[in-house]
C-alpha cells in the first residue's frame, strides 16, 4: 500500500477526504501536517510488528585462514534476529562470529555464506515524502495506521471527539498478532 492510499483511508475516517482535490483534502491545515503525523505513528507501529529484512554479509569463500573479516551492520538495523551460516548446498552450519559496536566479525576459518536476518527501522516519513512511497510495514499494521493518524489529526481540534479513534486504535493494536512465524513441530520416525 502506498502512503497516498493510506492517507485516503485516514481522511475518509475523519470525513475530510476530497476525491477531486489533488491534496486529497480541502483542509489546508491537515494537508500541511499529515506527513508529519504519519511519521510518528508509522515508527510506533513498526516497533509493534517489526519489519524483517535480510542481507547477505558474505558469499562462500575458497581460502580458509585465521582471523576475522569485518562487516558493517545495516544503518537501518533495529535488532539482530539471527545470523545464518550456509554451505554450498544451503545446509545450515555453525556460525562463528561476534559483534563490536555496529560491526560484525566473521571467522575466515568458516568458508560458508553468511546471511543476517534483522528487524529494521522504517524509512522516516518527512514533509517531502512522496505519496507513491510504499509503506514498509505489513498489511495488517497498515490498516491500523489510519486510526492512529486520525486520532492525532483530531486531537488538537477542540470541537471534535477524537477518543473514538483512539479507542479503536488501541483495540486493533491489542488484537494485533505480531508473530511472523507459527510454531512448528517435526516428527521423526523411530523409538519413543
Amino acid at each position: 500500500m502506498t502512503l497516498e492510499e493510506n492517507k485516503k483511508i485516514t481522511l475518509g475516517l475523519i470525513e475530510e477526504y476530497s476525491k477531486d482535490n489533488q491534496n486529497l483534502t480541502e483542509d489546508e491545515d491537515i494537508y500541511n501536517r499529515i506527513n508529519l503525523l504519519y511519521s510518528t505513528a508509522y515508527q510506533e507501529l513498526s516497533q509493534n510488528k517489526k519489519i524483517t529484512k535480510t542481507r547477505t554479509l558474505r558469499e562462500e569463500i575458497d581460502l580458509v585462514e585465521d582471523g576475522y573479516d569485518v562487516y558493517s551492520l545495516p544503518s537501518n538495523l533495529y535488532q539482530v534476529n539471527n545470523v545464518y551460516a550456509l554451505d554450498e548446498n544451503n545446509n545450515p552450519k555453525t556460525a562463528d562470529y561476534y559483534y563490536i559496536g555496529n560491526k560484525i566479525y566473521i571467522s575466515k576459518k568458516t568458508p560458508y555464506k553468511y546471511i543476517l536476518e534483522y528487524s529494521a527501522y522504517p524509512q522516516v516519513i518527512t514533509e517531502e515524502t512522496e505519496n507513491d512511497f510504499q509503506l514498509e510495514i505489513d498489511q495488517d499494521v497498515q490498516l491500523i495506521l489510519p486510526y492512529a493518524v486520525a486520532n492525532d489529526i483530531l486531537k488538537t481540534d477542540p470541537s471534535s471527539d477524537y477518543s473514538a479513534f483512539y479507542a479503536e486504535y488501541k483495540r486493533k493494536l491489542e488484537a494485533l498478532d505480531s508473530r511472523t512465524r507459527n510454531a512448528t513441530v517435526k516428527f521423526k520416525e523411530g523409538v519413543l
